[in-house]
């Protein structure tokens, strides 16, 4: 067992290294670059987001369109109930719905 113990040592300190080496090439394609204020609206069509904030101070009803489902520009709208304060939602968004949100302040991440 104690002959095993270095090497397992080894290959934990070797990971943890990796893990906090920044990657070369392209910028993570998961991180925000840009955030902007979103107005609701059951017509505008947002820019390819990569996420959502939604800074309300308690509970409320968020209506989206998924980017995939917006393809012919009528998308249909799915509403989230209960989306908590401070909520960072990982959707990329073609609307925020005027109609059925319930949230004031929602940001999108780009």
């Amino acid at each position: 067992m104690r002959a095993l113990l270095p090497i397992v040592l080894l290959g934990i300190l070797a990971s943890s290294a990796w893990a906090q080496t920044a990657p070369t090439g392209s910028p993570s394609l998961n991180q925000g670059i840009s955030a902007r204020a979103v107005t609701k609206s059951d017509t505008t069509v947002l820019p390819g987001t990569r996420g959502l904030y939604v800074g309300d101070a308690s509970a409320c009803n968020l209506a989206l369109v998924f980017k995939a489902d917006n393809t012919t520009g009528a998308g249909v709208a799915v509403t989230f109930s209960n989306v908590q304060p401070g909520s960072l939602l990982p959707f990329q968004v073609a609307k925020v719905m005027s109609t059925n949100t319930t949230c004031a302040l929602v940001v999108a991440l780009y």
